[in-house]
C-alpha cells in the first residue's frame, strides 16, 4: 500500500525562519539531513490505504466545509523519550475539531498511526527527531538560548502528500482543490496571498509570521552555472552582469501603449535583439525581469531565448509560459555588499524588504513612482523603454551613487542627488 500524509506546510516568515534554524543547527552540530527541510505540522499520518479515490474525495469534502483555522506558534519544546526537538503549536478549537473529523473519516479504510485514533493531539512542527543522546543534549542546550518564536498563524492550505510529494492541496482562501502543478504555481499562490492579506487586515492580525510571503532564493554570481567553454573564456575575459525586462517581442499593441518609437513589430523585434546581442557577450550574465513576448500569434519564449546571447537568469513575468524554462519568481542578488531583490512586479516585494528592488512590469507608464531609479523608494525599473531597449550593466548603476541618488527618469536623463542644492524635495 502507498504511503500518505496530510499536513499543513508553513508559508512566509515562519517557513523561512524554521528552515534557517534547521540548516543552521544541522551545520553547527553536523547533523545529516535525509531530505530537504519542509517546515510543516502533521494533521494525519503517515498512513496507508488502497482507496486513493475515496481519500481524495473525503479530503476535499472536509476541507471545503471548513472555515479559516488559526493557531499560535509558541516557542520550542522537546520529546525526551525519542529525542525530538520541535516548535510548540497551540491549536484553536476549529483546528482541533477539523483534525478529529479528518481522523474519523479516514479510520474505516486507512491504516493509521496510534495517535491518529486519539481525540487529544500534540500539535508540533518537528525540527529534528531521533537524535542520539549526545546530539539531542547539545541541540537542546543550544536552542534553549535562541529567541523563541511567538506569533499567530493560520492555515492557508492543507496538503495531501503521497510518497513525500504533493498529490493535492486544498486552498482555504481560494476554496479550491489544487493538483500538484497548480499547488506549485507561484501565480496561484499570489492569489492566495492577496486573499490572506485581506483576511489579516479584516481581523486586524499582526505578528502572524506571514511577512516575506514571496518565496525568495538568494544567489551570488559564483552560484550561476555556466558551460565548460564559458568557464575557459572567463579566465581571459571578465563576465559582465546586465538587467532588462519587458521586451514584449511580437506584441504589436505595446508600440502604442508605451509610445515605443518603432514603425512595425518587425522593426521592434530586430532592434531589441540586435541591441541585446551587441551588448551582452556569450559568457556574460543577464537577469531578465519578465515578459519576453506577448500577443496573439507571438512566438514561444524558448524561440526568442535561442536568439539571445548570455547566461540568462529568468524572473517570470505575467505573460511568460514554458515548461522547458527554469523560471524564478524572485531572487536576492548579493553584489558589492548590496542586496538587490529581483522581481517582475515591485508590488510583489515583501513588506519588510528594506534594500534595493530591481524590477520591470511598470514600463514607462508609471514614471512618478517608478522611473529608472527612485532613490527614496530604492527601486530600479529596468523595463526596456527606460534603458533604450538595451540591457544595462550593473556597474553603471553603481556609477550613480546609489546611497545618495534621489531620482533618474531614464537612461537619457541626468541623475538628481539628495544633496543637490538645486532640487527642492
Amino acid at each position: 500500500m502507498t504511503h500518505y500524509l496530510i499536513e499543513f506546510r508553513f508559508f512566509g516568515k515562519a517557513k523561512y525562519e524554521i528552515k534557517r534554524l534547521i540548516y543552521e543547527i544541522s551545520s553547527r552540530f553536523r547533523i545529516r539531513l535525509n531530505h530537504r527541510a519542509v517546515p510543516h505540522i502533521s494533521l494525519a499520518g503517515p498512513f496507508r490505504t488502497r482507496n486513493q479515490r475515496k481519500l481524495v474525495s473525503d479530503f476535499k469534502s472536509l476541507c471545503s466545509k471548513q472555515s479559516i483555522m488559526e493557531f499560535n506558534i509558541e516557542g520550542y519544546d522537546f520529546f525526551e523519550n525519542n529525542h525530538v526537538v520541535f516548535i510548540n503549536i497551540k491549536s484553536s478549537q476549529d483546528l482541533d475539531d477539523f483534525r478529529w473529523k479528518l481522523s474519523k473519516s479516514l479510520q474505516p479504510y486507512c491504516k493509521l498511526k496510534s495517535y491518529d485514533y486519539k481525540r487529544n493531539f500534540e500539535y508540533h512542527a518537528t525540527l529534528f527527531n531521533r537524535l542520539d543522546q549526545k546530539k539531542f543534549e547539545e541541540v537542546k542546550k543550544y536552542i534553549e538560548k535562541q529567541k523563541k518564536p511567538n506569533y499567530k498563524h493560520c492555515l492557508m492550505r492543507a496538503a495531501l502528500i503521497k510518497n513525500q510529494k504533493i498529490l493535492y492541496e486544498y486552498d482555504f482562501f481560494l476554496k479550491k482543490l489544487l493538483n500538484r502543478r497548480e499547488a506549485k504555481n507561484k501565480f496561484v499562490l499570489n492569489k492566495s496571498y492577496q486573499e490572506l492579506k485581506e483576511y489579516l487586515k479584516k481581523k486586524n492580525m499582526t505578528d502572524t509570521g506571514f511577512d516575506s510571503l514571496i518565496p525568495i532564493e538568494e544567489i551570488t554570481i559564483e552560484d550561476i552555472k555556466i558551460s565548460f567553454f564559458n568557464k575557459i573564456l572567463n579566465k581571459f575575459r571578465k563576465r559582465n552582469i546586465f538587467f532588462i525586462g519587458d521586451l514584449h517581442l511580437d506584441h504589436k499593441n505595446i508600440i502604442k501603449f508605451c509610445n515605443r518609437s518603432f514603425k512595425s513589430v518587425e522593426e521592434m523585434n530586430k532592434v531589441i535583439i540586435d541591441n541585446w546581442n551587441k551588448t551582452v557577450k556569450r559568457n556574460d550574465i543577464i537577469f531578465f525581469l519578465g515578459d519576453m513576448a506577448f500577443g496573439k500569434g507571438s512566438k514561444k519564449t524558448s524561440y526568442w531565448l535561442k536568439k539571445l546571447n548570455g547566461n540568462i537568469i529568468f524572473i517570470k513575468g505575467g505573460h511568460d509560459r514554458s515548461r522547458k524554462i527554469k523560471f524564478y519568481h524572485s531572487l536576492i542578488l548579493k553584489y558589492n555588499n548590496y542586496r538587490f531583490l529581483l522581481v517582475h512586479d515591485p508590488k510583489d516585494a515583501p513588506s519588510n524588504w528594506k534594500d534595493w528592488i530591481i524590477h520591470g512590469h511598470k514600463h514607462n507608464n508609471h514614471m512618478k513612482d517608478y522611473p529608472l531609479i527612485n532613490g527614496m523608494k530604492k527601486t530600479i525599473n529596468v523595463s526596456c523603454e527606460l534603458i533604450n531597449y538595451t540591457p544595462i550593466n550593473i556597474n553603471d548603476l553603481f556609477h550613480y551613487e546609489l546611497d545618495n541618488i534621489y531620482r533618474r527618469e531614464n537612461i537619457n536623463k541626468k541623475p538628481r542627488y539628495k544633496n543637490d542644492e538645486k532640487n527642492n524635495y
